[in-house]
């Protein structure tokens, strides 16, 4: 048994399962990162004997994660041509599901983190128990596998909720339906579809689409997302900020200094009562007397000096909590959108910015990148807290939540 030269030795003794783990992780590893390799350039690039190779080869193919396919053109002297082996991410797959509004949207993706189907149908109308919500994504999970035969096995899930989210219990909470709180959503889906289910946060989920893209990013970074509310996520040391109860990143509920608006929560002067979509949809028809646009993009294109006046004093009153999260967290980089309704923003983002750079502690403020971030990045970000549920030897090298 062999132990790949490049991996890292634990001060006590390796046992038996975990020196094969670290081999099959090592095999993996080179086929996911070089592509089609030989027997040979495999136990060149591991540091693996020829027989350990040649096992753990024997164990992947078995299990369809290896396939034999074409070879490697002989050498100028002759010898016979290896046969290359390729991993194969189809061999099983992911799926991101998400609770938008009254609808669940369910993606499936390769070990690759490529998209290869998805689905969006209404959930369960009005259910009276939340198992019903729950069994409803169990069978718009099933029944897109189902419609994709060619694919491999399903193997993790990840829930993407609104409300709060006890992500290490795998915990649901939704404060403002009576009874729907410490709900273990997590365990249930997981019974009805047999593989592992995380649940997260959408504003989580959504940084962590991000970072996923842009790993550089990942040790210290924060997002600031307004949509229905306000929140936030951020990552320390490459980990995502849970907190005791999950409930890390409720910036929509900071109180800010002379502000006396009512917020849902039942509080007044919370970040949600003046920054959120409602709260500038509704500014924005008090001040026209026109319907909202559906966009933040929309609201800035009308050209009124009070609709614009109104977005940017929005954005200074965001910018200021956000400024408390830069100065705690410091972050190297703030992300902020991350949704439909922040999509195409322009004046907005850029106010918030130049606000948050000059309302930061100097030295946090120093060098903090600050970006807008699309839509896209939240199923980016369930299919990668998916992802980190498989299998150690076939998890992404990026892990943020596990």
């Amino acid at each position: 048994m062999d132990v790949p030269a490049a991996a890292p030795r634990p001060a006590e003794r390796m046992s038996t399962a975990d020196i094969r783990e670290a081999n099959v992780a090592a095999v993996c590893g080179a086929l996911r990162d070089h592509g089609g390799l030989t027997r040979a350039q495999l136990g060149r690039l591991t540091g693996l004997t020829r027989p350990t190779v040649m096992a753990v080869v024997r164990q992947l193919a078995a299990e369809g994660l290896v396939v034999e396919e074409g070879q490697l053109k002989a050498a100028a002297g002759g010898g016979r041509p290896g046969t290359l082996l390729h991993f194969r991410p189809r061999a099983r797959v992911v799926s991101a599901v998400r609770l938008r509004s009254a609808r669940v949207e369910v993606t499936l993706a390769d070990m690759a983190g490529n998209v290869l189907a998805h689905s969006l149908a209404p959930a369960a109308p009005e259910p009276g128990d939340w198992r019903e919500l729950v069994a409803s994504f169990a069978e718009r999970v099933t029944a897109l596998r189902d419609t994709h035969p060619d694919l491999g096995p399903l193997a993790a899930v990840a829930l993407t909720l609104p409300g709060s989210i006890d992500r290490a219990r795998g915990r649901w909470t939704v404060v403002r339906s009576e009874g729907w709180s410490d709900l273990p959503a997590a365990d249930e889906l997981a019974g009805m579809l047999g593989v592992p289910v995380a649940v997260v946060n959408v504003v989580a989920a959504t940084l962590i689409g991000r970072l996923a893209q842009e790993p550089a990013a990942a040790d210290s970074a924060a997002l600031v997302y307004v949509g229905h509310g306000v929140g936030s996520a951020a990552t320390v040391g490459g980990r995502l900020i849970d907190g005791a109860t999950g409930s890390a990143g409720e910036l929509g509920h900071c109180v800010l200094p002379g502000v006396d608006a009512l917020c849902r929560c039942g509080r007044r002067g919370c970040v949600e009562s003046v920054a959120s979509a409602p709260h500038l949809r509704a500014e924005f028809e008090r001040i026209t007397g026109r319907p909202a646009p559906p966009t933040l993009a929309g609201m800035e294109a009308c050209g009124d000096a009070a609709v614009l006046g109104m977005l940017d004093l929005a954005a200074h009153r965001l910018a200021l909590a956000a400024s408390w999260q830069v100065n705690v967290v410091n972050p190297a980089v703030v992300y902020f959108g991350g949704n439909v309704f922040t999509d195409g923003g322009t004046r907005f983002f850029e106010r918030f910015a130049e606000e948050l750079r000059a309302l930061a502690y100097r030295p946090n403020a120093a060098g903090l990148a600050v970006r807008p971030l699309s839509s896209e990045a939240t199923v980016r970000g369930a299919i990668q807290v998916a992802s980190e549920l498989l299998p150690s030897f076939l998890r992404p090298a990026l892990r943020v939540v596990c």
